[in-house]
């Protein structure tokens, strides 16, 4: 009972992933307490009187009290930690965010610019009639000044259907890196996503670990296709992430394991994390299909909430 008490109240499981260091402390804990119930339960058999008894019954304690302060200690400083570097992440995939607005609208200021002197030279060629003309200024003048709006741009802009400031960041920092080393991304995102049913910490952080790897196992491929999209369906949150990638060496649901990866030795945090930080949430439904050659991260994110997050 006090281990489902403290469980519920610190969520140690989400802060502190190493098992090794908690069975460490409670192994401790546990001697503590035994040694504890072991000096008043036999030690006036073993010839102590009771102010030895005593004694001994109040240092136990205060190894007991100075093990749980340890152990709060710990906990405090990685959830501090943990809470700086997502600060900093989010800063910095907003900051990504940030510029690339500044450079689309940089490129909308200079179209704009040369819009009506676009203008007033084609209707020289109309007032001339020189079609021929035309043709010509149009392909060699304004066909390049439309690349400026490139595909990518494009894309991206389905992004801002995306309220949650930190969540839009995160994606379009993940996925100009990966249209930056060749891959092809798409982008479905038709409806304003307001709700999604999850700490908007927790679901950047799960969609950023499915974009980490989907971006590295489609980069090992020849398609190089990366496939992204969200919408409600029946007021229910769809997350969906597609990509090429080779066959996985072990089984889907083994993946979520700690230390098991396709990706070689002393790998496969990611998937354990995502299943650390999902282990919180009643409302969550998570799927994960391979069917060659593309490989997908589904979550369905239920409408009715959370009741220890919401």
């Amino acid at each position: 009972m006090l281990g489902w008490y403290f469980h519920k109240k610190l969520n140690l499981s989400k802060y502190l992933t190493n098992r090794h260091l908690l069975k460490a402390i409670f192994t401790d804990l546990f001697i503590l307490v035994f040694f504890y119930i072991f000096n008043f339960s036999y030690g006036e058999q073993l010839g102590y009187n009771y102010g030895v008894i005593a004694l001994n019954g109040i240092l136990f304690l205060l190894l007991f009290a100075i093990t749980v302060f340890l152990m709060y200690s710990i906990y405090k400083a990685t959830m501090g930690e943990l809470s700086y570097k997502n600060r900093m992440s989010q800063f910095e995939n907003l900051r990504t965010y940030t510029d690339r607005l500044e450079m689309s609208y940089g490129t909308m200021r200079k179209f704009k610019h040369d819009y009506m002197n676009i203008l007033i030279t084609m209707s020289g060629f109309m007032e001339d009639n020189d079609l021929q003309g035309l043709k010509k200024y149009f392909g060699e003048k304004i066909i390049p000044i439309s690349h400026s709006f490139t595909e990518s741009d494009t894309k991206l802009g389905t992004l801002s259907n995306i309220k949650d400031t930190a969540l839009k960041s995160l994606l379009s920092s993940k996925f100009i890196y990966s249209m930056e080393t060749g891959i092809k991304a798409e982008i479905e995102l038709t409806e304003p996503i307001t709700n999604l049913y999850m700490d908007a910490l927790d679901l950047s952080r799960i969609i950023g670990i499915f974009l980490d790897n989907a971006i590295e196992a489609t980069a090992e491929t020849n398609e190089k296709e990366l496939h992204f999209c969200m919408f409600y369906k029946e007021d229910d949150l769809y997350i969906v992430i597609k990509n090429t990638a080779l066959p996985p060496d072990h089984s889907l649901y083994k993946l979520r394991e700690q230390g098991v990866s396709t990706k070689g030795e002393n790998r496969g945090v990611g998937l354990y994390n995502v299943s650390m930080v999902l282990n919180h949430y009643d409302n969550v439904v998570w799927n994960t299909i391979y069917k060659e050659p593309y490989f997908t991260q589904e979550l369905i994110l239920m409408h009715y909430g959370n009741k220890e997050q919401l």
